[in-house]
């Protein structure tokens, strides 16, 4: 019994699968590398790469809202004086593709440890650990994904010796 075209079982509809399925994965990896660069004493130029020119960096607590390549690129070039060590757990990748296949939203989790310089001018630094929910947005443009949004809202920042329970985190 022959597939129509539109039957996943088609080759036409395995191959629309297949490509979907990358597209998840790159999508995925996209996030990973971004991680990768922040914890590589934050790659400001690396970082600023995986966005589109208009895209948007947007995260609550340590972080701040930047539109654009350059004034991410500027954020970022900056961040590793006040986070000079971090290491970044990307977790609970959930993903969704758009219809079309070109855009897609994206549902993770961050577990992060890092150092930070106290901005009292005492340059004490505090080993923290913190906790982000990321909604992000990715767009497909000549076969390449980038973020053209990433919003993260932070859950919880502690200091180390302290944890969120005698150290709870209100935004």
């Amino acid at each position: 019994m022959p597939h129509d075209a539109e039957s996943p079982r088609s080759l036409e509809g395995l191959a629309r699968r297949l490509e979907r399925i990358e597209d998840v994965r790159a999508i995925e990896q996209l996030k990973f590398r971004y991680a990768q660069y922040c914890d590589d004493g934050y790659d400001a130029k690396g970082i600023a790469g995986l966005f589109r020119p208009d895209g948007r960096w947007i995260v609550d607590g340590e972080g701040g809202s930047n539109d654009g390549r350059e004034q991410i690129e500027a954020h970022f070039a900056k961040l590793s004086e006040h986070i000079p060590w971090a290491l970044h757990y990307v977790i609970n990748p959930q993903v969704e593709l758009a219809e079309d296949g070109q855009t897609a939203t994206g549902h993770f989790r961050l577990l992060c440890l890092c150092t930070i310089v106290q901005g009292d001018g005492s340059r004490e630094k505090d080993a923290v650990i913190l906790n982000v929910d990321y909604r992000d947005l990715f767009v497909k443009h000549d076969g390449q994904w980038y973020f053209q949004e990433l919003r993260g809202s932070t859950h919880q920042v502690s200091n180390w010796d302290q944890g969120w329970v005698k150290q709870p985190f209100r935004s």
